[in-house]
């Protein structure tokens, strides 16, 4: 017959083998330490690795010199000259006058260069000095192969008639009008009847010249 107690002594003896296996198996952990499992051949290591992408907008080219100035001023008009400027390097900006740059005789005497017209077809003269001149300069008069006849030429300043001077043949006058304050610079002429033999008259101002 068998014995009652032969199963509960084979559980406690597996129990027994079990608890001796794990205390080996913990001596062993506590001599040679985690990192010998760790760092066993069949261990894989990972490592991971972040990468950050920066990007950088490139700035947008600045203009310089007179570019700038023009994009900052698209339609600014040059600026006038100072010191002592011929009246001939302004552009008139009103009227329709022909001017012609030749030499002339007035009173037997030759003068380079003078600024030449026919008033008796020619529109005033009109220039924007904007206050940057003092004085204004200049001899007036008919060239001497001219027809014989008495122009009156009037210098203005804003509209306001600032010298009167006749200009006729054998007779050039020198004239110094006052700038000073003046925005728009006005020339005109007139005669006391129809121009008689128009083809033939040339009114000159020489050397006319503005002085800052």
């Amino acid at each position: 017959m068998p014995d009652p107690s032969q199963p509960g002594r084979r559980l406690g003896d597996i129990a027994a083998l079990i608890s001796a296996f794990a205390a080996v198996l913990g001596v062993l952990l506590g001599f040679f330490g985690l990192p010998a499992v760790v760092n066993s051949p069949t261990a894989q290591t990972v490592t991971a690795t972040a990468t950050a992408t920066v990007t950088v907008a490139a700035p947008a080219p600045t203009p310089s010199g007179s570019d700038a100035e023009a994009s900052a001023n698209p339609s600014s008009p040059a600026p006038l000259p100072t010191g002592t400027v011929p009246l001939a390097d302004l552009s008139p900006v009103g009227g329709s006058v022909t001017l012609n740059l030749q030499s002339v005789a007035m009173g037997s005497k030759p003068y380079e260069q003078a600024m030449t017209f026919n008033p008796c077809y020619e529109d005033p003269l009109e220039y924007s000095i904007n206050e940057r001149y003092k004085s204004l300069t200049m001899t007036i008069g008919l060239d001497d192969n001219s027809t014989a006849k008495l122009f009156n030429v009037r210098i203005k300043g804003d509209d306001h008639v600032l010298k009167t001077v006749g200009a006729e043949i054998n007779r050039p006058q020198n004239v110094t009008v006052d700038m000073t304050g003046v925005v728009k610079l006005e020339i005109d002429f007139t005669t006391n009847d129809d121009c008689p033999l128009r083809n033939n008259i040339l009114l000159a101002l020489a050397d006319a010249t503005l002085h800052s």
